[in-house]
């Protein structure tokens, strides 16, 4: 009864009660209707903002209530901000991520958030830079938020390669081997060698080891690289065949040292923990899992690493595949 008359009041006052509470209890098309045409401009910078930000980056509003935690950061759920983000114009959400993209060169030192932003921005030069320009990062810690905004991307032609590279990684880290044969009809027209590797990793990945093996030791006959070499280890460990798999780790090895590279030491260490692991050696798998935790950059490689440790550890079955 108390807030029928408190409602009633404030209605005869002229003010529209659905603006005064928290934007995720209202109506989002009433909410966005009530609001003023500046508000509108705060609400969808809001909005566009995967993760909070601090409330005073904002512009005051006057017609509507963006919620903040304790901490003054903006606390919008995923489903508030969709709907509300869906009811703006669309060229309107470019101008909001492109001020986003903007704030986090200037305000964060996140750059997949920065790459989000400049994609849905259009901003498509400047998201193909920053795409090649910060790739090792974004390669030491691929994951599915990033491989959608990759896809999403459009890529300007004099950066196809090179961006086609690295999202093709991203890809078969994440496993999507649709997408990794997609990219390597793309590489094949630039006559090298990274089309067939990546659709020998996709063949092994989507289960037919021995086709990836075949193609990835193929390359490795016609042009010696760790990479192939480690992709056909791969594909021999799949398929059981440990002390050839054993072989190619130490070929993959002997280039790595000849080229003075350690980038995919803790990829060759794995396989090695694996092959151990397989033959019933528990020690010498934990003892090359740690060696590879100490060497890995990749978050997912050594999330992985730690959960494979501590199963075996407890005595439970692991599988390295």
């Amino acid at each position: 009864a108390e807030a029928e008359l408190l409602w009633k009041r404030f209605e005869a006052s002229g003010i529209t009660v659905e603006t005064l509470l928290d934007m995720k209890r209202c109506d989002p098309g009433i909410m966005w209707d009530s609001l003023s045409a500046k508000d509108k401009e705060t609400f969808g910078l809001a909005c566009v903002f995967r993760v909070p930000i601090p409330r005073k980056t904002l512009p005051d509003t006057n017609t509507g209530v963006i919620p903040i935690d304790f901490y003054g950061m903006t606390t919008i759920s995923d489903d508030v901000r969709n709907k509300y983000l869906s009811l703006a114009d669309p060229e309107k959400a470019k101008v909001w991520h492109s001020r986003a993209a903007d704030w986090w060169m200037d305000n964060g030192d996140d750059d997949q958030e920065r790459l989000y932003h400049l994609v849905m921005a259009g901003r498509n030069t400047e998201a193909c830079k920053l795409t090649l320009r910060r790739s090792e990062e974004f390669l030491e810690n691929p994951n599915e938020d990033l491989l959608a905004t990759v896809k999403e991307m459009a890529v300007i032609p004099k950066y196809t390669e090179p961006i086609y590279n690295i999202r093709a990684k991203i890809v078969l880290e994440c496993a999507d081997v649709a997408d990794a044969l997609a990219c390597a009809d793309v590489l094949a027209d630039f006559m090298t060698n990274d089309a067939d590797l990546i659709r020998a990793e996709a063949y092994m990945l989507s289960g037919d080891a021995g086709k990836g093996f075949s193609l990835a030791s193929s390359m490795f006959e016609k042009d010696p690289s760790s990479r192939s070499a480690l992709i056909a280890a791969k594909c021999l460990f799949r398929m059981k065949k440990y002390d050839e798999a054993s072989a190619f780790l130490g070929r993959s090895c002997e280039v790595l040292s000849n080229n003075n590279d350690a980038t995919s030491i803790d990829d060759i260490l794995m396989l090695r923990a694996g092959i151990a692991y397989d033959r019933g050696k528990t020690d010498e798998a934990l003892s090359y899992l740690s060696k590879a935790k100490k060497v890995s950059r990749k978050d997912r490689t050594k999330e992985r690493i730690d959960a494979l440790t501590k199963n075996i550890k407890n005595g439970k079955h692991v599988s390295f595949d």
